[in-house]
C-alpha cells in the first residue's frame, strides 16, 4: 500500500498536476509544523516529531527553488485579514521549544532566510531536565522491556505493563521529587535499562534555557510565541487563563522582552470549541492546531489548520499536501471541516 501511495505522489508530481492545483490554491496560506532536529537517532525514534538533517535539507531546498513564498505568521495574519494579498505564503512554525530546535533547527532556516516562530512551552525551560515521557519512550525505544526495577536511595520500585503504562507509572513515583531528585532517578532508570545516559547530559531531550532563546531571538528571522505552561490546555476559564497567561507572564520576565504574544499554538494540536472564546479574552490573534490541510483567507484566525513536516514522509508527498491536493479531494467529496 505504501508503495501504491508513493507512485501516486510521484505521478501528481511529475505530470504537473500538483503543480496545476498548487495555481488554484495560490491564495490559501500554508502553515507548516516542525517540531526538532535529529541531533543522533531521534528521527529513527520518532519521526513525527524529530527530523533529520537530510530530510530538512530536502524540503527547505524544494521550497527555496520552489513558487513557495516563506512569510513571517505576522506577515501571513495581515494576509488572512486582508491588509495583504500575499501568493502561496508558507509560515514555519515550530513546536514546544526543544533545545535542538532552538540550537540546529533555526540556524538552518535562517541560512535560507527563513523567517520561523517557535512555539515555546515554559514548564521545561523553567525546569532544566529532560522531558520525562519522552526520554523515558527513547530508552524504552532503545531497550526494549516487559518490566524493570530501579534502585534509589535503597528504595526499590519495580516497572511493568506496556510503554505508555511504565511512563506513567515513573511519571507518578516522580511527581514528589525535586528537579535534583528527578535527575538522579532518570540515571537510575537508565543504569537499570543498561541505555545511555548521554541523553540526560548532552540535553537531547531538554527545553531551551532562557539565555538560548534570547539568543535565537537575536535574529530578525526568530520569533518566539505561546505554547502554554504545562503544554496542556483544559477547558474550563479558569485553567486555560491560568495556562496561557503565565505562559506569556514567564516569557516576558525571562526574555526581558514586552513584544506582544498574542500568537498561540494548541498543545499537540489539539483544540475545543469551549477555548475560542477564553482565547478572544486573552487577547490571542492567531492559534494553529494540527488539523491538517490549507487556510482560506476567510479561516477563522484561532482554527487554523498545519501540516505537519515529518522525517517519515516522502518529498513528494510533501509537495502533493503542500500543493493542497488533498484539499481539492476533501472539497470534491465534500469532506471539509466547518
Amino acid at each position: 500500500m505504501q508503495r501504491l501511495r508513493e507512485a501516486i505522489y510521484s505521478l501528481l508530481v511529475i505530470t504537473g498536476i500538483a503543480r496545476i492545483l498548487s495555481y488554484w490554491h495560490r491564495d490559501k496560506l500554508v502553515i507548516l509544523c516542525f517540531h526538532s532536529m535529529s541531533v543522533k537517532d531521534e528521527h529513527q525514534f520518532w519521526p513525527g516529531v524529530f527530523i533529520s538533517k537530510n530530510k530538512l535539507t530536502e524540503v527547505l531546498e524544494y521550497l527555496n527553488r520552489s513558487h513557495f513564498n516563506v512569510v513571517s505568521l505576522d506577515d501571513a495574519e495581515r494576509h488572512l485579514r486582508g491588509d495583504i494579498r500575499l501568493k502561496y505564503p508558507v509560515v514555519i512554525t515550530v513546536d514546544d521549544g526543544w533545545r535542538s530546535s532552538i540550537t540546529e533547527l533555526l540556524p538552518v532556516f535562517q541560512a535560507y532566510q527563513f523567517p520561523a516562530t517557535v512555539y515555546v512551552t515554559t514548564y521545561y525551560c523553567d525546569h532544566q531536565i529532560p522531558v520525562v515521557n519522552v526520554v523515558l519512550q527513547y530508552w524504552l525505544w532503545q531497550k526494549p522491556t516487559d518490566a524493570f526495577d530501579v534502585i534509589f536511595r535503597q528504595q526499590q520500585y519495580h516497572f511493568s505493563g506496556d510503554t505508555p503504562t511504565k511512563v506513567s507509572a515513573v511519571e507518578r513515583v516522580m511527581k514528589a521529587f525535586n528537579d535534583g531528585e528527578k535527575n538522579a532517578f532518570l540515571h537510575a532508570i537508565a543504569q537499570a535499562l543498561d541505555v545511555s545516559d548521554d541523553a540526560i547530559s548532552s540535553k537531547q531531550f531538554h527545553n531551551a534555557n532562557y539565555t538560548e532563546l534570547k539568543s535565537a531571538l537575536a535574529s530578525p528571522l526568530a520569533d518566539v510565541q505561546l505554547h502554554t505552561h504545562t503544554h496542556q490546555l483544559p477547558i474550563d476559564c479558569e485553567s486555560i487563563h491560568r495556562e496561557i497567561q503565565t505562559n506569556r507572564d514567564v516569557l516576558a520576565m525571562q526574555l526581558s522582552s514586552q513584544k506582544a504574544r498574542a500568537h498561540f499554538c494548541y498543545p499537540s494540536g489539539i483544540w475545543s470549541p469551549e477555548h475560542i472564546p477564553e482565547l478572544h479574552a486573552l487577547g490571542i490573534r492567531t492559534a494553529t492546531t494540527l488539523d491538517e490541510g490549507l487556510n482560506e483567507r476567510s479561516e477563522h484566525p484561532l482554527k487554523l489548520k498545519r501540516n505537519l513536516v515529518m522525517d517519515s514522509r516522502s518529498l513528494n508527498q510533501f509537495i502533493v499536501t503542500v500543493s493542497g491536493v488533498v484539499d481539492t479531494l476533501r472539497w470534491a467529496m465534500g469532506k471539509t471541516r466547518s
